[in-house]
């Protein structure tokens, strides 16, 4: 792997990491390096076979503040737009990456910092954690990392519209009522929670896993009939996998399957 200045990869478990944003001197606020950096970091993990979670938080008391706004003024605004579309480019990999990914907000989630959050899979957030894309409020412009559209998708248009158009800032519990969050726990606990459900996913059918994900992506934006029609195409090839036959084994002998990763 390569040594990324404003990012750091911490081997959990043998199938799980946690990628961590590292600039807590500006609460992992995203400047140019950080978005190259995570680019570069999702593309190369993508590419592990052994990996079957991916976890990612913030070093110190902030998950991501957004994007760095003294970085951005000083750079000018062509600048700014270029840090956006590599911002952009590093998200879609997240879409398009092969093992889920949980963001674990161990506090602020901010503007940029809440897009990269929702373009995970889920969001497991602190008590104490807030979330909110504000740039309606502070920034002159509305969330260019595809907060709006990713929200949308995760809440409907009346909550996603609440939150973009106000340019609120939600605690955990709000958020967590609104769906933005899937679950909530005191910052003591909120690793080892993480871990736990990171552990669970791991332990499953990595190609299942793969595939009930890209589902889940793909069918949003289908209707009902096509949808189902999708699950079908994609569900059928699964019970000739390797993954299903190491499941009817273990069935048979009465232990716990054991899946090869991918």
């Amino acid at each position: 792997m390569s040594t990324w200045q404003t990012l750091k990869l911490v081997q959990d478990t043998p199938r799980v990491c946690t990628l961590v944003l590292n600039r807590p001197e500006r609460r992992n606020a995203i400047n140019r390096q950080m978005a190259l950096d995570l680019l570069d970091a999702l593309t190369q993990l993508r590419q592990r076979r052994d990996l079957r979670v991916l976890v990612l938080t913030g070093e110190g008391s902030a998950f991501c503040a957004g994007g760095d706004l003294k970085d951005r003024f000083d750079a000018g605004a062509s600048e700014a737009s270029r840090q956006r579309n590599v911002l952009l480019d590093a998200l879609a990999v997240l879409d398009g990456f092969p093992c889920p990914v949980i963001a674990m907000l161990n506090g602020a989630a901010l503007a940029g910092g809440f897009e990269v959050a929702l373009a995970c899979d889920i969001r497991v957030a602190s008590h104490d954690a807030l979330v909110g894309l504000p740039e309606v409020r502070t920034a002159g412009g509305f969330p260019g990392g595809g907060g709006p559209v990713r929200l949308e998708r995760l809440m409907g248009r009346g909550h996603a519209s609440l939150v973009v158009l106000t340019g609120r800032t939600f605690t955990a519990a709000e958020a967590l009522s609104m769906g933005m969050v899937d679950t909530v726990h005191s910052a003591d606990r909120l690793q080892h929670e993480t871990a736990q459900l990171a552990a669970q996913i791991a332990a499953n059918s990595p190609l299942a896993v793969s595939q009930a994900r890209e589902l889940l992506r793909r069918s949003a934006d289908l209707d009902l009939p096509a949808a189902i029609a999708l699950s079908r195409e994609m569900r059928d090839p699964l019970d000739h996998s390797p993954d299903a036959l190491e499941a009817v084994s273990a069935w048979r002998e009465r232990r716990p399957p054991i899946f090869q990763d991918r």
